[in-house]
């Protein structure tokens, strides 16, 4: 008896703090989403300043998906072999040297070093992105990994908005180079705290536990690679996610251009606005959703009912004004929005093996990039050069979210 007490006196907990998991990987998913969006509100200012096209200068932003797109997979074999809190910690150091280059293609006027420096912060975005569902897989108990995932399914929207009240005020007193070296110094801080606090835990991940496993444990590891990922439940609930960053894309990148339109009447400080309230009460909405999948033990009804407000809320922002585009923005960031987190959570009961998550975490990343960025083609297609097709490209994003819904029915999931 008393060496079963010592035994157990001597094991360490097998999970963390879903909360503490939670906001030290949202301080690390703001510290990257800075280094993205600080570039949106200075756009003009860095194209005049380095000479840059607008085809050019619109690479500043769009290198992000695109290094996305070729490292998704790469980065989930990377976390199989180093660990996720390794990867984290490198990527981390990665916002700094992208920063660090970045001061430099200021101080030489150099568009394509920035660009360059811009790539280096995207590969840690990829990164990052792909490793964090993962820490929350193997760090936390799978009753409150909803709960984990909402808060950091905040870290896209929490940063966009952080970085667009932030960084013109840095700009302002600080100029380039104390916003791309404040946001360094900040990530490096987040990086010591994240590795103070995570702890990697050694073993299978404890998604494990939510697999019903048909037959007794095997007795040699199981090598599985991206093949085995292809089974109906992933690519219906891929497609979902796919349409998911459409609609995000159509929302926080083409909204406020629309909403500029004369007979939409918004100004420029207005229409960032207006497309900002969603994101603000997703910081709300994301972590209760998560609670709820929780205390339920499903994610899915949750998301069906998060994702069905997707495409009719946007297709009235597109289309209306006044009262109808206000309450369409409340009910998007209170209900919708809360399929960030979500969507995390069901991803990870989708699986088919607790060997494939980090692959599988990789195709999501995948699958995002390439939403995010063809999105960007096919959203401008449906708008029309001057923008004027936005009833017709609301109704058919409308259509385009309802189609989601529909592929998420069919999707097996708790």
């Amino acid at each position: 008896m008393s060496s079963e007490n010592g035994a157990a006196g001597a094991a360490k907990p097998k999970y963390q703090n879903a909360v503490v998991v939670g906001l030290v990987l949202l301080l690390v998913g703001l510290s990257i989403a800075l280094a993205q969006y600080k570039a949106s509100s200075l756009l003009t200012t860095l194209a005049e300043y380095f000479t840059l096209s607008g085809s050019m200068a619109s690479w500043i932003m769009s290198i992000f998906t695109f290094v996305g797109i070729f490292l998704a997979f790469p980065a989930g074999g990377a976390i199989e072999k180093f660990g996720f809190k390794k990867t984290m910690i490198v990527s981390s150091g990665l916002i700094v040297v992208g920063g660090l280059i970045g001061v430099a293609a200021y101080g030489t006027i150099n568009g394509i070093v920035l660009i360059a420096s811009r790539a280096v912060e995207g590969i840690a975005l990829t990164f990052i992105t792909t490793a964090a569902p993962v820490a929350i897989n193997k760090c936390v108990d799978p009753k409150n990994v909803g709960l984990a995932t909402g808060l950091w399914g905040c870290w896209g929207n929490g940063g966009a908005v952080l970085a667009g009240v932030l960084t013109p005020q840095v700009f302002e007193m600080a100029g380039f180079n104390g916003v791309w070296i404040g946001y360094a110094i900040a990530a490096a801080v987040v990086a010591v705290i994240f590795a103070v606090v995570i702890r990697e835990p050694k073993g299978e991940a404890p998604i494990a536990e939510q697999i019903e496993e048909a037959a007794a444990p095997v007795e040699a590891p199981v090598k599985m690679g991206f093949k085995d990922l292809l089974t109906k439940d992933v690519i219906l609930f891929q497609l979902s996610f796919a349409i998911f960053n459409i609609i995000m894309l159509a929302l926080l990148g083409l909204l406020p251009t629309v909403l500029q339109l004369p007979v939409k009447g918004f100004s420029l400080s207005a229409s960032s606005m207006a497309s900002i309230v969603p994101s603000l009460l997703a910081l709300i909405s994301c972590p209760v959703g998560g609670i709820i999948a929780d205390k339920l033990g499903k994610t899915k009804p949750i998301l069906l009912i998060t994702f069905t407000v997707l495409g009719p809320c946007l297709a009235v922002m597109y289309i209306f004004t006044g009262v109808p585009f206000w309450i369409a923005a409340v009910i998007l960031g209170l209900v919708g929005f809360a399929s960030t987190g979500l969507l995390i959570n069901g991803w990870l009961q989708i699986i088919p093996h607790p060997s494939l998550v980090a692959k599988g975490m990789g195709l999501l990343t995948f699958v995002q990039c390439v939403g995010q960025f063809l999105g960007t083609f096919f959203i401008q297609i449906l708008l029309g050069s001057d923008y004027s097709n936005f009833v017709f490209a609301g109704v058919v994003l409308c259509c385009l979210g309802l189609c989601g819904v529909v592929c998420l029915v069919f999707t097996k999931m708790k």
